[in-house]
């Protein structure tokens, strides 16, 4: 694939991130990089937590009888846990722009991130889509795994269990240290091993990332809009996670439930 710039293609498709990092970012793809990945995160992130707190405060019969722990009443944000949610959220968004500006150049350290040339082909799209979901997956199993035993769980792994019955924005509730190795890592090591990879491409999985991240929060498994519910054997979601936040333990894969199948972690249960 081609990745330098094409400023004789007026094609917008081809030109929209060199006409964004012209215009809007001081020609700067660094900085373009940058927003661009983070208003990815915030996009996904905010609009799929506001419908997920309208339903909390909200009794819509269709949703409720996706509602995964029917037995215990609803969350409807009780005080202490708007108050958690609220600190650990403003921490995280600070956090989370310093940290992804030191992305660019590291993923720059082996091969190049094309910001200027064309969008890839859908087949090229998919296959590094794919490759970032199997790392990201295998690191996230064992680095969660780890999280789990004695030591690790109590002192910094234990935070993101506080609450048993979870919603989409506890997913931010993490230790400095599991947010380091268990989820940037995880996200980043598939594009810094990819050598060729384009911006469009890492935005979607950003996307991507955060909205599996928060469906499998959510409490709710919820048809048609959760990948689990077309591919049940293969990919992990909400119930197993749900589970998991229920018993700490269990169930420690992101996407896919392969290692849990093969570590005999995996339970699939919808209400105890």
């Amino acid at each position: 694939m081609d990745i330098s710039s094409k400023p004789e293609d007026s094609s917008l498709e081809k030109t929209f991130f060199a006409h964004i990092c012209d215009k809007y970012f001081y020609s700067s793809e660094w900085l373009t990089f940058t927003i661009c990945i983070y208003i990815s995160f915030e996009l996904i992130f905010w609009l799929y937590n506001v419908c997920l707190v309208y339903i909390e405060y909200n009794d819509i019969p269709a949703i409720e009888k996706y509602r995964i722990q029917k037995h215990k009443p609803k969350l409807r944000f009780q005080s202490e846990m708007i108050r958690e949610i609220k600190n650990e959220t403003i921490k995280h968004q600070i956090s989370l722009i310093f940290a992804l500006s030191s992305v660019y150049p590291l993923l720059n350290l082996n091969g190049h991130v094309s910001i200027r040339s064309s969008i890839p082909s859908l087949f090229t799209i998919l296959w590094h889509i794919t490759v970032y979901i199997l790392i990201e997956d295998f690191i996230f199993f064992w680095t969660h795994y780890l999280f789990h035993t004695r030591w690790l769980y109590k002192y910094i792994h234990k935070k993101h269990h506080i609450f048993k019955q979870p919603t989409g924005l506890v997913s931010v509730l993490a230790n400095p240290l599991e947010s380091v190795f268990q989820n940037q890592l995880g996200v980043w090591l598939g594009p810094f091993l990819i050598k060729e990879k384009h911006l469009f491409t890492l935005c979607l999985w950003m996307s991507i990332r955060v909205y599996q991240t928060i469906n499998a929060h959510s409490g709710y498994d919820l048809p048609y809009i959760s990948p689990q519910y077309y591919f049940p054997w293969l990919l992990s979601g909400t119930l197993q996670h749900d589970y998991h936040h229920q018993h700490a333990r269990m169930n420690y894969g992101s996407f896919l439930t392969i290692w849990d199948r093969l570590m005999n972690t995996h339970k699939l249960q919808k209400d105890e």
